[in-house]
């Protein structure tokens, strides 16, 4: 706008400048008698349209407008004095009105923008009374957020000259924000230039505050309504939904915009004609509210229901209660299932005077079991009869100000049973809270801990002992508190490995740590399988960090302790360096060098087998059918060498872990016993036999007569190791999982090199023709076919002592089987003779065909299979099991039993594993070498059980 243009206007609009200041000033001059009747036409018309819900305002409204209307009629008078009187009066109105409605003048001079405010405006502003105000400086007092908008309503007012009417904020002159309304009115000259914008200020920030709480209020309502978890409904006087929330949309299963409007009894026809309208029907008729469960059989759902009458309509509440319902049902079944419980159970009526002590009303069956009090022993007592005089008072005094102050509480208390014998208990005490928020009963739950204390004081006595041994040792004991991680170590953590100051808070963390990377996974993830699980001994090897920062390896060793519910709690051990011992790599590499030749002497064995079949089979024949006395003294000679030549093939089978065993359950304590006597011949004069048996040594699973074999061989080779006499003690134990029997001399001894040597085949320390060399090496294979170990533990001029461990069992012994009686019995049916080697093949089969059998022979599986199939039927197969090609004998012997199920099959073997392959065959094998008296018995057998099955099964 330019400076012309503003000159122009103020000089335009000096008429009407003049007109506002009189109003306010009280009128005092009448020229602006038309400015100051359309103000206060205006104003009344606002109070008016605003406030017509207020009586009062109505009548200011009525009294301005009359007022207005009056000057109005008069403004055409000539006498100026009545005039004045007029706008004397009318200013009068409009000071009460302005006070009353809270409601004030304002005009803005243009152009120069100043400003003119009414007392009430001021007061509006809480501001004190001032002249004129430029625009800036009024505009100050609005809130800052609603400055852009009065300066948009005004200056579009300015320039259009339209009038505007908003609620804004302003800031008062105490600093307080506060509501008006603001409205502005552009006032023209005689010209019909905008001279100056007038208006009203009104003060509506109580207006404001209560809109915005009915508002709250409401929204608060309605969110009450749609979150209460009890379904709610609403139906008018013609029972039409008016009102659903969203938990009875859930439970209807019905969205509310198909009910609102609806009738209930056509939406619902179940409810129409049930015990649900009966009672919506009688709440409306008698005006009283109506409680009800029912079962909704469309739904599924039992309903409990609170219908509530009024003008309007019927207010419904309800709820699901089905699983209440349920839970009645299982009540029954609850009651029985605590009465079975191994813990036991109290329920006690709490005192109702202080005074008064707790009666008990319920004990349930493991209660009588444990203290031997019946139930009527118990009820109307109160708990404190079943402690004693050795009972803690100080524990009684804690869990009587729990249940004086309605807390659970838990604590281990000693009771005494009605035999007055003395039982500790670990006991749980909750209340049960009524709806006053008071405990009406307490339930107690107790499990009898008696062993656990035990073993507690036990352990709390051994401590010192551990402490003092945990000194002497140059391991690095720790002591793990599996529940806290807490960790202490003896003071060789530091000696040892170089570790001071060791963290005792979780010091797992800072053990796993420790332990190389590469390890540390496997390591950890034993320890904690070993802990959750039910082993008792930990073990395991791996590098762990010095002080230094290189890495020892270490053995690893731990105990660990569990409490009566089979959980671990502590877990003692030690950790030993071994970086230094030479002995398990020694140990390795002999186990290797064994192996080796195991498997070499088991090659040799085997192929010595089949000769020796043949041989001995001869030698048999020979002997019974040569009539030469000459030659059949031959014959007998000759299966006399055979029989030693099996019984050293035996040997070295043994060795090599492939000696076929014959293992069933037996105590080693009795199978040693039975020898004492053989021992005592056996050992002579000069050895002192002491024998120490313990009973939880237990049964084993093994060949009794190799077990027997193996003793009386390290036995005699103990006797030969104290050429001067001497002690020899054959003792028992158990060791963890395995039952060990230990054989000790205080003989020669052994140095290193002889100890490294000792189990392998033809090494003896005995002159020439003193032995074999195969006793201990037969030992060994023994033990270690039969999943044992054997240990060796001698030094020069200090004896030996020999320990064979072997997993132990909880069975009881077996009947030795009887020796066979039967003659030499032979048949007709048809055989087929599978085996590989030639002499052994045609032996067999002479053997069998002298008995009177027809024989087939084939030389391999791939061979009698294609056999059975083109030349069959027959009655049997006989077969060796190691054989050339893809199939051995085991696998022909499945094959067999898939498509020929009655068909029996008997094995031959020299070193295989007798049990499994008596579980593919489903028949005994036959041992290599083998005799003629054998293998009758074993085809005969065969034969008849198979008859006997294939009889039973028609049948």
């Amino acid at each position: 706008m330019t400076t012309e243009s503003t000159e122009s206007m103020q000089r335009e609009n000096i008429v009407a400048g003049k007109g506002f200041p009189a109003l306010v000033s009280g009128f005092r001059r009448a020229v602006d008698r038309f400015s100051a009747g359309l103000l206060v036409g205006g104003i009344s018309a606002f109070v008016l349209t605003w406030f017509l819900k207020d009586a009062w305002l109505w009548f200011v409204g009525i009294t301005l407008l009359i007022t207005w209307r009056f000057r109005q009629s008069r403004a055409l008078s000539s006498q100026a004095g009545q005039q004045l009187d007029e706008l004397n009066k009318n200013q009068a109105l409009l000071e009460i009105a302005g006070k009353t409605a809270k409601l004030g003048g304002w005009v803005v001079h243009l152009p120069d923008l100043r400003i003119e405010l009414s007392d009430e405006t001021w007061a509006i502003h809480e501001r004190p009374r001032g002249e004129t105000i430029t625009f800036e400086e009024g505009l100050v007092y609005f809130a800052p957020e609603w400055r852009d908008t009065i300066v948009r309503h005004f200056e579009a007012s300015v320039a259009t000259g339209l009038s505007y009417d908003s609620e804004v904020e302003i800031v008062t002159g105490t600093g307080r924000r506060k509501w008006v309304r603001a409205i502005g009115v552009a006032i023209r000259d005689d010209m019909g230039r905008i001279s100056r914008i007038q208006g009203a200020l009104q003060d509506i920030d109580e207006r404001k505050r209560l809109e915005n709480a009915a508002r709250d209020f409401e929204r608060r309502f309605a969110e009450s309504m749609e979150n209460i978890s009890d379904a709610f409904f609403q139906l008018d006087v013609d029972w039409r939904f008016t009102y659903l929330n969203n938990q009875a949309e859930r439970l209807l299963e019905r969205p509310r915009s198909a009910l609102l409007g609806r009738l209930i009894w056509q939406e619902f026809p179940e409810a129409s004609s049930g015990v649900i309208r009966q009672h919506y029907e009688r709440a409306v008729r008698e005006g009283k509210t109506t409680e009800f469960e029912v079962f909704y059989e469309s739904l599924g759902v039992w309903f409990s229901v609170t219908a509530y009458p009024g003008s309007a309509g019927l207010t419904v509440y309800f709820r699901d209660v089905t699983k209440r319902h349920a839970a009645d049902q299982h009540l029954h079944l609850l009651e029985m299932a605590i009465s079975r419980i191994e813990d036991f159970v109290i329920i006690t009526k709490a005192a109702s005077q202080p005074e008064d002590g707790q009666k008990i009303v319920y004990v349930n069956d493991a209660f009588v079991r444990i203290t031997g009090y019946l139930p009527d022993d118990a009820f109307g007592r109160s708990p404190g009869f079943l402690q004693g005089h050795r009972t803690d008072g100080a524990t009684t005094e804690v869990i009587n100000r729990a249940i004086a102050q309605s807390k659970a509480i838990r604590a281990e208390l000693l009771n005494y049973t009605k035999d007055g014998r003395e039982f500790w208990v670990d006991m749980s005490i909750a209340p049960i809270v009524g709806p006053d928020g008071r405990a009406t009963h307490f339930v107690a739950t107790g499990r009898d801990i008696t062993d656990r204390k035990r073993a507690e004081e036990r352990l709390a006595e051994s401590e010192e002992r551990f402490s003092i041994v945990a000194m002497m040792t140059t391991d690095a004991i720790w002591d793990w508190d599996v529940s806290t991680g807490r960790v202490q170590w003896n003071s060789n953590i530091a000696s040892v490995f170089g570790h001071d100051d060791v963290p005792v808070e979780d010091g797992f963390r800072e053990w796993e740590t420790k332990i190389h990377p590469d390890d540390r996974a496997r390591v950890v993830s034993s320890v904690l399988t070993a802990v959750d699980g039910k082993a008792t001994i930990w073990l395991e090897e791996y590098r762990f960090r010095r002080g230094t920062g290189t890495y020892a390896e270490v053995l690893d060793q731990g105990h660990i302790i569990r409490n009566a519910a089979g959980e671990a709690t502590r877990m003692v051990g030690g950790v030993r360096d071994i970086t230094e011992t030479r002995l398990i790599e020694a140990k390795r590499l002999q186990a290797q060098r064994l192996e080796a030749i195991g498997q070499l002497t088991g090659g040799v064995a085997h192929d010595f087998n089949n000769l020796l079949t043949v041989i001995l089979g001869t030698a048999e024949t020979l002997a019974d059918e040569i009539a030469d006395p000459r030659l059949s003294a031959i014959a007998k000679l000759n299966h006399k060498a055979s029989r030693q030549g099996a019984a050293l093939t035996r040997q070295l089978l043994t060795f090599a872990g492939r000696q076929p065993l014959e293992p069933a359950p037996l105590n080693i304590n009795k199978s040693i016993r039975a020898m004492e006597g053989l021992l005592g011949t056996a050992l002579g004069e000069t050895i002192i036999l002491h024998l120490e048996f313990e009973p939880a040594a237990g049964h084993v699973k093994a060949d009794a007569a190799q077990l027997e074999a193996s003793i009386m061989n390290l036995c005699i080779n103990a006797r030969d190791a104290m050429p001067a006499g001497g002690r020899l003690t054959i003792s028992t134990a158990r060791d963890g999982d395995d039952a060990v029997i230990r054989i000790c001399d205080d003989g020669l001894g052994m140095n290193a090199e002889t100890r490294a040597k000792a189990v392998e085949p033809f090494f003896t320390t005995k002159p020439f023709g003193k032995g074999s060399g195969l006793g201990l090496s037969m030992v060994y294979g023994f033990v270690r076919q039969s999943g044992g170990r054997i240990d060796i533990e001698s030094e020069p001029g200090k004896g030996t002592t020999i320990s064979l461990s072997f997993p132990r069992l909880a069975s009881t012994d077996l009947p030795a089987k009887p020796a066979s009686t039967k003659v030499l019995e032979g048949g007709s049916e048809r055989i087929l003779v599978v085996e590989d080697d030639p002499m052994v093949r045609d032996f067999a089969a002479g053997t069998l065909v002298s008995l009177g059998y027809s024989v087939t022979c084939a030389g391999d599986a791939t061979e009698a299979l294609r056999t059975l199939e083109t030349k069959g039927p027959f009655d049997l197969v006989f077969s060796d099991v190691v054989m050339p090609g893809q199939i051995d004998g085991r696998a022909m012997a499945s094959e067999i039993k898939a498509h020929h199920p009655n068909l029996p099959v008997v094995l031959a073997t020299g070193y295989a594993d007798i049990e499994s392959i008596g579980a593919t065959s489903g028949f005994g094998p036959l041992s290599k070498p083998y005799t003629r008296q054998q293998l009758a018995e074993a085809i005969r057998e065969a034969i008849f059980v198979s008859r006997d099955n294939r009889r039973g099964s028609v049948r």
